[in-house]
Order: C-alpha cells, then structure tokens, then sequence
C-alpha cells in the first residue's frame, strides 16, 4: 500500500493539486460517496451532542445540545467575528479539561462579547472563571502592516479602533446571553492589562487580530498556562501572526522555551472542507509521557508498538 502510495503521490499532485477545478471534482466526488460529511458544521454539533464531552461534570447531552442551540442564538443576536461551530470546539475543549486540573479560563479580543457570552456558559456549569480581556476601544494602530492569508485568498490591514465593543456594551450582551457571574473583566490594551494576571491558566482563546497584540498575550499567558493546557487563536490562517509560533529566537528571548509550532498553520482546524481561521498551540514539557507511540515509527528503547 505505501508502494502504491509513494507511486500515485505525484499523479495527484500533478493533475489534481495544481488544477482547481479536478479539486472542485474531487471534493464533490467524495462527499457524494459520503466518505465525508457534506455539511461539516452540522456534522461537528452532532458529535459534540451525541459523545461524552463533560462528563466529568456531569454534564448530559441534554445539556449540550441546549449549550449548542444558545451557541447559535449567541452568534445572531450578538454582531460575532465567530461562528456557532467555532464556539463548539472551544466548549468540548473546556469540558476536555479534568476537573483537577485547575486553572481559570482566558479570551483575548472579544469584539461585541458573542463568544465571551457563550464561553461564560461553559465555564459556570465546569465551576471556572472566565476572564474577558479587551482594550473595548477597538484594536491598537499597527502601523500599516501587511496581513496575508494564502489559503483563504486574502489579504489586507488592519486600523486602530477596529473591532470596538464597549465594555458596557459587551456586558450587556453577556448579562442578556450567558451568565455574568463566571466573568470577571481586564480592561486595556494587552501588554499592560495582562500584567495583572497571576492565577494558573487552563485555557486561553486569542482573537486579536494583530502580531504584536498575540505576542503580549503569549508573553503574559503562557507561563501561567498548566501543562497540557492549550491555547487556541482566531488569526490561523493569518501568516503574519502564524510566524510568532514558529520564531525559536522570539520564544527564547522572551519566554525562555523553543517556539512550540501551531496546530493549524496557514489553514486551519478542518471545520469545513476548505479552510478555517483556527488553530491551536498546547504545553507539553514531556510529549513522549502524554502522546501515544505508532508502529511506523522508530523508537530507541524499541518499544514501539502498533497503533
């Protein structure tokens, strides 16, 4: 079979991966062979619904599908730079989180508050404060720099005062549709505001758009972030943002670590079949005592196994 493969690889880059109407063919083919799901987002709500996300909370399918439904009341009500899938993800992540594993939850850049609103749910039923983290004065000026997105086709700039939510604003929308009394609110622009967290971190959600607004949150989150915490972003298939992952010489000069890659780069989490905007970095000090082993690759102490 890896004979085949190795044999195929550059006939399907050759007709396929260059040719975007054989891509268009493709897709269509093999959605209509039902080897995947036609509507992703239908498909990814299901399974939040139908498997045991939670359980360690108690929480029922009942439950998340009441979650889901108010997902999506969140993302129409409230003007949302997010989709009702995309808050799904991050609610089976927190209800992913052992209950012993303690830690508060963080949003960076939270625009009108549709996914703070629906963030506060989750983190009431788990017991966890969410902490709403915003200029609520738009995003700061950049100074004019280029942002490209290959995959998704675009690119362009950002301006200061983009994306404002107000901060009373924001708490009206939450107080209307999640529960206020799991947020607490850190007000100003990130690389002064975040000083004053100082509790473990469990999860983070960083929607800020800009390279120099990431790297503050990183600079601030990621040393209070527990092991095998994650921290996902908004800005995957943002390259000029994507880079801070990657930079070694950013990540040892300010956080003292190699750079931890992302999960996501360039595309995004496949949340539907062509791209999204999320992806995700976790804190693994010792991957090889969290991660499984596979046949197909080698292993000094030859203890491989088969996966």
């Amino acid at each position: 079979m890896s004979l085949l493969r190795s044999m195929l690889r550059p006939v399907y880059g050759l007709l396929v991966r260059r040719n975007p109407v054989m891509r268009a063919v493709l897709r269509h083919e093999i959605a209509q062979a039902g080897l995947v799901p036609k509507d992703w987002g239908k498909q990814i709500i299901e399974d939040f619904i139908a498997r045991d996300y939670g359980k360690d909370y108690g929480v029922t399918a009942d439950e998340r599908r009441q979650l889901a439904e108010q997902f999506a009341r969140n993302t129409t009500q409230i003007a949302a730079a997010t989709g009702a899938v995309l808050h799904v993800v991050l609610a089976r992540e927190i209800l992913s989180i052992p209950p012993s594993r303690k830690g508060d939850v963080v949003e960076c850049g939270v625009y009108k508050g549709a996914s703070s609103a629906s963030l506060s749910l989750v983190c009431r039923r788990t017991g966890r404060r969410l902490l709403v983290c915003d200029s609520f004065a738009g995003l700061p000026d950049e100074g004019g720099q280029l942002h490209v997105a290959p995959h998704a086709g675009i690119y362009g700039h950002y301006r200061r005062g983009m994306f404002c939510g107000r901060l009373e604003e924001v708490k009206a929308n939450i107080a209307a549709c999640g529960a206020p009394e799991a947020c607490e609110y850190v007000v100003g622009y990130f690389a002064e505001s975040l000083k004053s967290l100082h509790d473990p971190v469990a999860f983070a959600f960083l929607d800020v758009d800009l390279v120099g607004s990431t790297q503050d949150c990183l600079r601030h989150i990621w040393p209070l972030l527990v092991e095998e915490g994650a921290i996902f972003t908004d800005d995957a298939g943002d390259l000029a943002c994507v880079k801070t992952f990657f930079d070694d010489a950013w990540w040892k000069q300010n956080l003292g670590c190699e750079a931890p890659g992302f999960v996501g780069s360039g595309c995004g989490l496949p949340l539907n079949p062509e791209c999204s905007t999320l992806g995700y970095i976790r804190k693994l000090s010792r991957p090889e005592s969290k991660l499984k082993r596979v046949g197909y690759l080698h292993y000094p102490d030859k203890s491989a196994v088969a996966s």
